[in-house]
């Protein structure tokens, strides 16, 4: 069954996490905005539909989530280290060279943290490992913590250590395996409350608007200078996460309140192609820039931020039009025989992070 608000967020979060990788000066309120909240909003999305009797074994459930997110996470930067590697520095490198390259990459990228090569070539699918790493954690703690108010305990114990952690450790631990830790407090404490969160939803009428400035004001008084992929959280831990909860609720009244849009709901429907494909948005601005005449420059930064977001999205429909129908492998998936959740069968290819959308079919 269709949840009209929830598939509204998941497309208003893929905007705002475009946006968020958009060029904006340094001192700009919005990028502050933005990154107080858009990140736990992603892992708040994440939890709304799992299914707890579907994952009872722990051998497919990895299975599962290796194909869905450590296979996206490996092709799509695979992608974007061969653009950066024959577009900028070795056109002319020989293939077993280039291939060695882009394995030595990888593996500092999992295993030495510290290593001046510890980055990213796709930098916005780091978020597919940390979830990866966060439905492990959650499927452990699933398992052997019943009850949700003990969940919530331990989880926000762990969450505190880890914020203690990240003011003393300047760098992060392979698989963003501490960072996981922090953004399991955020998927199991609305997962906790699904049915309390469901009710409230319930009830938001357009009398709720009233709030959404005050709301609004709050994340822009306490700018928070959260950024959870480099595992740095506000300097108070308790303005952390009332940065959080005030921006996702400002955008669970707003998708609650708006229309559906089904062309925007495409996006979300294939979020893992988004997150590994939007840096094209840089390629497609620096044609626009040349030739704008002289007329978009970076100290405008809002124009630049809105030709960024249009363009992104312009083209990224095409592309997940091909990957679906021509390379659905990139995704984790077999294009003759897609190997899908034991009890379902397949019948289209349009993914999202944690929902498989229409074209599973019990």
């Amino acid at each position: 069954m269709r949840i009209s608000w929830i598939d509204n967020l998941r497309w208003l979060w893929i905007i705002l996490i475009v946006l968020g990788h958009s060029f904006f000066p340094d001192s700009s309120l919005l990028v502050k905005y933005l990154f107080s909240f858009h990140v736990a909003l992603f892992f708040f999305l994440s939890w709304y539909l799992y299914n707890d009797e579907k994952h009872n074994d722990i051998i497919v459930f990895i299975k599962n989530k290796l194909n869905r997110l450590v296979v996206p996470f490996i092709a799509f930067n695979l992608i974007m280290f061969s653009y950066y590697k024959f577009a900028h520095l070795a056109f002319g490198t020989e293939y077993n060279v280039w291939l060695a390259q882009f394995i030595k990459w990888l593996l500092y990228w999992i295993y030495i943290p510290s290593h001046p090569d510890f980055v990213l070539a796709n930098v916005p699918t780091w978020f597919l490992i940390s979830l990866f790493m966060v439905s492990i954690y959650y499927f452990v703690i699933n398992k052997f913590i019943k009850n949700r108010y003990y969940r919530i305990a331990f989880l926000f114990i762990l969450s505190i250590l880890i914020f203690i952690e990240s003011k003393n450790i300047t760098f992060r631990f392979p698989w963003s395996m501490e960072i996981s830790v922090m953004a399991t407090l955020f998927y199991w404490l609305w997962h906790s409350f699904k049915s309390e969160i469901t009710n409230f939803v319930s009830k938001i009428n357009y009398y709720y608007l009233i709030l959404i400035p005050i709301l609004v004001w709050i994340n822009l008084y306490y700018p928070s200078s959260t950024n959870f992929s480099t595992n740095f959280y506000w300097t108070n831990y308790l303005l952390f996460l009332l940065d959080w909860i005030t921006g996702t609720l400002t955008f669970v009244i707003i998708s609650k309140l708006i229309w559906d849009n089904k062309i925007l709901s495409y996006l979300w429907k294939n979020s893992v192609i988004v997150l590994g494909m939007e840096w094209i948005k840089f390629l497609v601005l620096s044609m626009v820039i040349s030739f704008s005449f002289g007329h978009l420059v970076f100290e405008k930064s809002y124009m630049i931020w809105f030709v960024q977001l249009f363009s992104t999205f312009v083209v990224l429909f095409p592309i997940i039009f091909i990957i679906n129908k021509y390379i659905p492998f990139l995704l984790g998936f077999n294009k003759l025989s897609l190997t899908c959740p034991k009890g379902y069968t397949h019948k289209g290819i349009n993914l999202s992070l944690e929902h498989k959308g229409k074209g599973l079919q019990k």
